[in-house]
């Protein structure tokens, strides 16, 4: 087993997360004096039926490459300071996705650099990180239908079928999510064709709350109902935390692509 702790950081040192989990009061990981005396009992055989592998700390999400090799320099540092033998050592991961310049990647190389001064400095360790979010995140996108565009004081807002009860990220985390725009040219209605006047639409979802706001302010001359919007970066923190029987609307459908080939 691998006790999780939430360390004490030395302060700012999380200041560029997004969302920090450890170095302060919060229900993750055990407190470092109470993990001590765990890891101490559980390596001297108080419980044989347990066997201790290692330490684990996920402190904090949204960092950067440097950020991310000093807090596990912190995190080795602690775990090695305890005087007792360990297997391997988790650091957690919480590597940045950049919702507003997707184009911006977490330098893997960087990282994986301070990780082998760190495994050289302590050859006897495995070294274990989480990357989840970084690597799918790329990998997911959410497709949909504009089934409306409304003028309200001043602004457009293109309403789409589905919304945050199908992809929750950006209401959850506050940002908007990164968009591309596929006009249709067909309109099977006998009705005039909604359409934005403006260069800025806002995309909004189909719930009734204000809350359900997928992208603000998209360039998105000329939208009209019936175009599709793709939203990227959705294969993370999308599908899964959503609500998805708020108001009883439909699930979104699946499909899988296999781009290898």
């Amino acid at each position: 087993m691998l006790p999780r702790v939430n360390l004490p950081v030395a302060d700012g040192s999380l200041a560029g997360s997004s969302l920090a989990m450890g170095g302060r009061p919060t229900p993750f990981g055990m407190d470092p004096v109470q993990a001590a005396a765990a890891v101490r009992a559980l390596a001297d055989g108080t419980y044989p039926h347990l066997e201790l592998r290692g330490i684990h700390a996920h402190l904090a999400s949204g960092l950067e490459a440097a950020e991310q090799v000093a807090v596990a320099e912190s995190i080795v540092g602690w775990a090695t300071g305890l005087g007792v033998r360990l297997a391997e050592v988790n650091v957690g991961g919480g590597m940045h996705v950049d919702y507003a310049d997707p184009e911006r990647r977490f330098d893997w190389a960087e990282y994986g650099s301070g990780l082998a001064r760190l495994t050289e400095t302590h050859p006897e360790l495995i070294l274990r990180i989480e990357p989840g979010r970084a690597l799918t995140a790329y990998c997911g996108w959410y497709a949909t239908e504009v089934l409306d565009v409304k003028h309200s004081h001043g602004e457009e807002f293109g309403v789409v079928r589905g919304g945050t009860h199908h992809l929750r990220t950006p209401a959850t985390k506050g940002h908007d999510q990164p968009c591309s725009v596929l006009p249709v040219d067909t309109w099977p209605h006998p009705w005039p064709r909604p359409a934005a006047d403006g260069e800025l639409v806002t995309l909004a979802g189909q719930l009734c709350t204000p809350k359900d706001l997928l992208a603000r302010h998209v360039p998105a001359p000329g939208l009209r109902a019936g175009d599709r919007v793709a939203f990227s970066l959705a294969g993370a923190y999308a599908w899964n935390i959503s609500h998805h029987d708020f108001l009883m609307h439909p699930r979104p459908g699946f499909h899988f692509l296999d781009t290898a080939g």
